[in-house]
């Protein structure tokens, strides 16, 4: 098991942090390399080109990778929700079934309402993802806080 020491640690969460940065910092970098070294013309134009497509080719990469991790979590957080609000639904079923003997017909009538409602929000668990948040995004900017980052 490999120890990082905290330096080590704080560098790797800035590179992290930071990678598209760092890498349009290499890339300058290098393209001066290039530009001041003893290539030829055409060598350096070839070595410069190669350059900029591994840079993008590496941020193509990197956006990918986010995306698929940003899935990834939103499909945890669906199957977390689902589970606890399934589990909150299940008490209420038992304990409106186990009460429905006592009610009014008024009280049954909101009673319904609210498993209904209950099951709704069942159902919205079930088709969240990426594209249903950014519906939402689109349909209540108002409610979309400046501190969260925008899926986009």
């Amino acid at each position: 098991m490999k120890r990082y020491s905290p330096a080590q640690r704080a560098f790797r969460a800035q590179l992290v942090e930071h990678f598209e940065f760092f890498l349009t910092t290499a890339g300058v970098l290098l393209a001066i390399l290039i530009t001041l070294s003893e290539l030829s013309r055409g060598d350096q134009e070839l070595a410069l080109i190669f350059l900029i497509w591994l840079q993008g080719f590496l941020i193509w990469a990197v956006h990918r990778h986010c995306e698929f991790r940003r899935q990834a979590l939103v499909s945890k957080m669906r199957a977390m929700l689902q589970d606890r609000v399934n589990s909150h639904l299940t008490v209420i079923l038992g304990v409106a079934h186990f009460r429905a003997h006592d009610l009014t017909e008024n009280e049954r009538r909101e009673l319904d309402t609210a498993l209904a409602a209950a099951r709704a929000v069942s159902l919205e668990l079930e088709s969240l993802s990426i594209e249903s948040l950014r519906a939402w995004e689109r349909r209540y900017p108002a409610s979309v806080r400046l501190s969260w980052p925008r899926f986009s």
